[in-house]
């Protein structure tokens, strides 16, 4: 087994009629899977997690979502793009939905060829990719989902299975107070939860949850579409690096360089990272699973 599994997580990237900073829209895109392959070869990582928000193909605003507008679907494009792109690594790659697509499984599969939710064990650890937006799926509506909170019976059902295994929670989206309280406890209980990753809110940064789960971290993998903090450059495009040794986790936001147009005119946001943080891991052990 190898000393340490590296794998990139990444989400709301936003392949759609939008253009963001001065950059054209399938070039932005394009230049994100640019910066993944970079990453790789100039460090081979193990698995790209791709979170949700591929697109915008339900929309409940402005100029309404393209799917039912249209019957055009840019998770679709998103999806050939990535295996031109990057099809021929040897990695794994995950591509489950957000809450712009709400598209049922079998429409998922069809457009896309991957499924809503999936799992990626290395070693030790075992990444849980949860759908966290499986309500009112093939909707006749514009929409912009419906949460419905992590599937605990799901969840169990893998810390059963895997019993002598570490777990990291993966989804678009944990919305802490939405979250029943079967997961609240199960969190407290289960320390082989390492942590908790998700997209939406366009931003990177951690958030402590607190004893009522656990003490747990939920860690935001930021976007490559538009930022929601200010100044923008604070969780500007890029990708979250997730690395595992046998003692810890440890993960940061990685930047590429990029030029960007903001209302102050045209930056050059150089290359870097943030949000570097460091988590101890339990020790391997096949505790009951309440």
């Amino acid at each position: 087994m190898k000393e340490t599994v590296t794998v990139i997580l990444a989400s709301d990237i936003h392949l759609c009629h939008i253009d963001w900073y001065g950059m054209q829209n399938e070039r932005r895109v394009d230049k994100f899977f640019s910066d993944i392959r970079a990453r790789y070869e100039q460090e081979p990582f193990d698995a790209l997690l791709l979170l949700g928000d591929y697109s915008l193909d339900y929309w409940a605003w402005e100029i309404k979502g393209c799917f039912l507008n249209e019957g055009k679907s840019y998770s679709e494009l998103f999806a050939i793009k990535l295996r031109q792109a990057l099809g021929d690594l040897p990695i794994k790659i995950s591509m489950i939905a957000g809450n712009h697509e709400q598209f049922g499984e079998e429409a998922w599969n069809r457009i896309t060829g991957f499924s809503r939710e999936d799992v990626y064990i290395n070693g030790d650890t075992v990444f849980l990719l949860l759908d966290t937006f499986a309500g009112n799926l093939d909707p006749t509506e514009h929409s912009d989902g419906t949460y419905t909170g992590a599937n605990v019976a799901k969840i169990k059902e893998y810390l059963q299975r895997y019993s002598e295994k570490r777990f990291v929670l993966c989804a678009h989206h944990f919305d802490p107070q939405r979250e029943s309280e079967e997961f609240r406890r199960l969190l407290r209980d289960e320390e082989r939860i390492i942590c908790l990753f998700g997209g939406h809110v366009h931003r990177s940064c951690a958030l402590p949850l607190g004893e009522e789960y656990g003490n747990k971290t939920l860690i935001y993998t930021g976007n490559y579409s538009y930022s929601a903090e200010r100044p923008i450059t604070r969780s500007m495009w890029g990708y979250r690096e997730v690395v595992l040794s046998p003692t810890e986790l440890s993960t940061r936001y990685v930047t590429p360089e990029n030029r960007i147009v903001t209302d102050q005119g045209e930056i050059l946001h150089r290359s870097g990272v943030r949000d570097e943080i460091t988590l101890s891991l339990p020790p391997n052990q096949k505790p009951e699973v309440k």
